[in-house]
């Protein structure tokens, strides 16, 4: 259910800019999601579907550019995407990440956390399709 609770704020942003530029009907949307963010790009694309759908924006075409992780370690200083272990679960993810060069576990993320809506197309109501 991750997905679906954050589905429903990327829907309630774009349906307010629907609305904020005079209302209409969604239909597309482009999304930046960091992979450590742990998402399934399906369960987006159908939460994002239903939302639309129950809202008047039905068969809306979702785009998602998948941005990598990026860590920097505590020990050695190096940045660089990281280093997992083979067989990783996703829901110890944080826990199992570490530095490509020392192997070390004291890491930060500084990258791979992003969520950004990036644009969405809105066909105003008794118009054209338009970026928003």
């Amino acid at each position: 259910m991750h997905e679906f609770s954050i589905a429903s704020q990327i829907w309630e942003s774009v349906a307010r800019a629907a609305r904020e530029h005079g209302g209409g009907r969604v239909l597309s949307v482009t999304l930046e999601v960091g992979e450590l963010n742990l998402l399934e790009d399906e369960q987006l694309r159908f939460w994002i579907a239903e939302l639309g759908a129950r809202d008047g924006s039905p068969n809306i075409n979702l785009s998602i550019t998948k941005l990598p992780g990026r860590v920097r370690c505590r020990d050695c200083g190096e940045e660089a995407e990281p280093g997992l272990p083979v067989g990783e679960l996703d829901h110890f993810l944080p826990l199992l990440i570490s530095c490509r060069a020392c192997g070390s576990r004291s890491v930060a993320v500084i990258g791979g956390r992003e969520l950004r809506v990036v644009s969405a197309e809105i066909q105003k109501e008794g118009g054209g399709g338009g970026k928003g």
